[in-house]
């Protein structure tokens, strides 16, 4: 196989928010990376939207574009989650609810569980892999934000297990480098956040491709 495809599906950490509208984001440094090693030439094609939630990305699975680009892709990243939480959270500090976090991380599981079904239904490729990531806290001064984070972190390991499937640990990357990696006020990474994401996710390595 001379050619590997990839498919970037997600929220605004897929779509790159937060760095100049032409610098790389998660999405191309990660083909970078995975193009050094893999000695391959990679085409990529990207379907984010800036605030989508995990059943947002769900949704977009059932879109024939999308469900397409799954058919042939041989390596698949899914960023999902965050927003779902920052949304908890809103709700938590208008409505002080506090139950509504652990019902949030358990329907966020529900969601990832059907996204993860619906691509090994519809991946066509004798090889391909699935790289999911945990969350990083853009919040490390709140200690509920880092417990939530912490709870979310440990749902998403359990996907692991899957065939083809690995997860990457953005929050250990993250972790007391916040004001480095993240663009300035905001909760987004900046070009080195996204580059240090990349390298997290190519860590987990690229087997059957490799060698």
């Amino acid at each position: 196989m001379n050619l590997l495809r990839y498919l970037a599906i997600g929220d605004s950490l897929t779509a790159g928010i937060g760095v100049p509208f032409l610098d790389h984001g998660f999405v191309e440094y990660y083909r970078d990376l995975s193009q050094q090693i893999l000695k391959k030439p990679i085409l990529y094609q990207k379907y984010a939207r800036s605030g989508a939630m995990t059943e947002d990305v769900f949704m977009m699975l059932h879109s024939p574009f999308v469900t397409e680009a799954v058919n042939c892709a041989n390596i698949i990243t899914i960023t999902a989650g965050g927003n779902d939480l920052i949304n908890a959270a809103k709700g938590l500090i208008i409505n002080g609810k506090g139950g509504n976090i652990s019902h949030v991380i358990k329907q966020t599981q529900n969601n990832y569980s059907k996204i993860v079904d619906r691509i090994h239904h519809l991946d066509k490729q004798d090889k391909y892999i699935l790289r999911l990531t945990n969350l990083y806290n853009p919040f490390p001064d709140i200690p509920i934000a880092d417990e939530a984070i912490k709870t979310f972190n440990s749902m998403m390991n359990s996907f692991g297990r899957e065939v083809n499937v690995k997860v990457a640990d953005i929050y250990s990357a993250f972790k007391g480098k916040e004001e480095a990696l993240l663009s300035k006020g905001g909760v987004h990474p900046n070009s080195e956040g996204y580059y240090q994401m990349a390298l997290a996710v190519s860590r987990l390595g690229y087997s059957p491709f490799e060698g």
